[in-house]
């Protein structure tokens, strides 16, 4: 399994980054009228009754992978597209995506979407992504602006996506106290739901911004999210952050520690499944501790390992739930 290896300074953004029919009518129970006699002209008879309206048929949920054209307005120019529809119950929203500009990645605990014209997939710079999080839209919003903002002069507004939910959106692309533009653009979307809300990022060069970021808008838009299946389970980002807030709470120096680079110290994670996610933390002290953290209840076991001095993994007297440091 891929290791995530995590420093002090990833997980501070980490962190951060971690919203009836009615009854038929019953049958009348008197006799029913007898029927009219056939006359050589028909009588007018009384008006019936109007037919109810019946309610509207729910729009046809599309399946995840279905593709399909749509129409896009670009430059006032109309552009057929070719979309495919992604649903994740897991992360708890579907959009869809021009499969044609751009390869799906999908993640534990994200789904990515990567330029073609990306150089580097493994590493890109012209993609977005969306990610779950379970703080408010407004919480959420205002820790990453407040990261953004030590780089950067960001705005913050609002935008309508396509169902009608108002998406707060900050934009990161001036250099911070220069008024001069970035490299690189940053723009996120947070996008409020019941169980607490959906962070899509939006990343490319600034030279490609002309129209290509009316293209992402697109897309963006068209995201709806709903209640993930599954339920709360601790996602491993959440697990890994959770546990270096621990240590930090035992350690007030830790963070310092951490930061000077004299001595070698991260978390990572071991293993990971659906039922449990084990997180190392490599000591500055050259201990080997693990978390054992059950993704449901965050109950977490602690186990300790000091090479050459204690033969084996060893159990901790210290218990934790994870929960508590989310």
């Amino acid at each position: 399994m891929k290791k995530i290896i995590v420093t002090w300074t990833i997980l501070a953004a980490l962190m951060l980054a971690l919203a009836g029919c009615g009854k038929a009518r019953p049958a009348e129970t008197a006799a029913p009228a007898p029927a009219p006699q056939a006359t050589a002209e028909a009588q007018p008879t009384a008006e019936p009754a109007p037919a109810e309206t019946p309610a509207p048929a729910p729009a046809p949920t599309r399946r995840d992978g279905e593709r399909f054209e749509a129409v896009i307005m670009l430059e006032g120019m109309e552009e057929t597209v070719n979309y495919e529809h992604v649903r994740r119950e897991d992360l708890g929203f579907e959009m869809d995506y021009d499969y044609e500009m751009f390869v799906r990645q999908s993640g534990a605990d994200c789904e990515r979407f990567v330029s073609v014209w990306d150089g580097n997939p493994a590493d890109p710079v012209d993609y977005f992504e969306v990610r779950y999080d379970s703080g408010s839209a407004e919480q959420v919003a205002d820790a990453l602006n407040a990261a953004l903002s030590d780089e950067y002069d960001t705005t913050v507004d609002t935008r309508k996506m396509d169902n009608g939910v108002q998406a707060i959106r900050i934009e990161a692309s001036v250099i911070k106290g220069t008024n001069q533009m970035a490299d690189q653009i940053d723009v996120r979307y947070i996008v409020p739901a019941a169980d607490g809300c959906r962070i899509v990022k939006a990343h490319y060069w600034t030279a490609d911004s002309e129209g290509y970021a009316r293209r992402i808008a697109y897309l963006i838009f068209t995201l709806s999210a709903f209640d993930r299946s599954g339920g709360e389970g601790l996602t491993d980002d959440q697990a890994i952050a959770a546990i270096a807030k621990y240590c930090a709470a035992l350690n007030p120096d830790l963070e310092e520690i951490v930061n000077a680079g004299e001595y070698p110290a991260y978390w990572e994670i071991e293993s990971s499944d659906a039922q449990q996610v084990v997180v190392l933390f490599r000591s500055y002290t050259g201990a080997l501790v693990r978390y054992y953290v059950d993704r449901t209840t965050g109950d977490t076991r602690v186990t300790e390992f000091v090479p050459g001095i204690t033969p084996e993994e060893m159990p901790s007297d210290e218990s934790l739930n994870a929960w508590d440091y989310v």
